[in-house]
């Protein structure tokens, strides 16, 4: 099996991520069936992407040559990093919501809206607005809208919804793990949502 190499393993530990956390984050699973026949699935132990550090096992000869810098790893790194920002800001944000007996607490919910829009600032610079109480065809997280495209025409993605002259897309979406996976449960809404494209086409 694919080991990671000494440069990936130092562009890691210059962020702060363990090979495991790594590991992790490529999300891969198991399939373990034990001596009942119950059949589960585990996260992996192993490195399964390629040696220089990105989670696709073809990347060297694919995405780069032998010998050249991968460019994939630190922009990974990077996506991790934003999903671990958007979960916690979400986590903050129900819990400000549900605080004091479902009461709320409103300067914890100012908080994790004035850390939400920074979020949105940052990582997605073209939004117009952005919301942590819509909700995007039935799904609740961060979400934001935009203007139409330079055609006029409101893009038919997973996860958008026609909003005013625009759309409003859901950025990151509760059921998300703090590496950015998502649960077996958001993952059949997606698939439902894309079979509802599909047949809108």
């Amino acid at each position: 099996m694919t080991k990671l190499n000494s440069e990936a393993r130092r562009v890691l530990a210059d962020a702060g991520i363990t090979v495991r956390d790594w590991i992790t984050y490529g999300g891969w699973l198991t399939d373990v069936t034990d001596e009942a026949g119950n059949r589960e699935w585990i996260p992996e132990t192993e490195w399964r992407g390629d040696e220089c550090g990105c989670t696709d096992d073809r990347c060297i000869g694919y995405h780069h040559d032998e010998h050249e810098e991968c460019g994939c790893l630190p922009a990974l790194i990077q996506e991790r990093t934003k999903a671990r920002e958007a979960y916690d800001i979400w986590q903050d944000y129900r819990a400000a919501v549900e605080a004091n007996d479902g009461r709320g607490d409103q300067d914890a919910y100012d908080a994790a809206w004035s850390r939400a829009e920074a979020w949105v600032r940052r990582h997605y610079p073209r939004a117009l607005s952005f919301s942590l109480d819509a909700v995007v065809k039935g799904e609740r997280g961060i979400s934001a809208t935009y203007p139409p495209l330079a055609d006029g025409s409101i893009p038919n993605y997973v996860g958008a919804t026609p909003e005013g002259d625009g759309y409003r897309q859901q950025l990151w979406t509760e059921g998300t793990d703090p590496t950015g996976h998502v649960s077996p449960g958001r993952a059949k809404t997606m698939f439902r949502q894309g079979e509802d494209i599909d047949d809108a086409d």
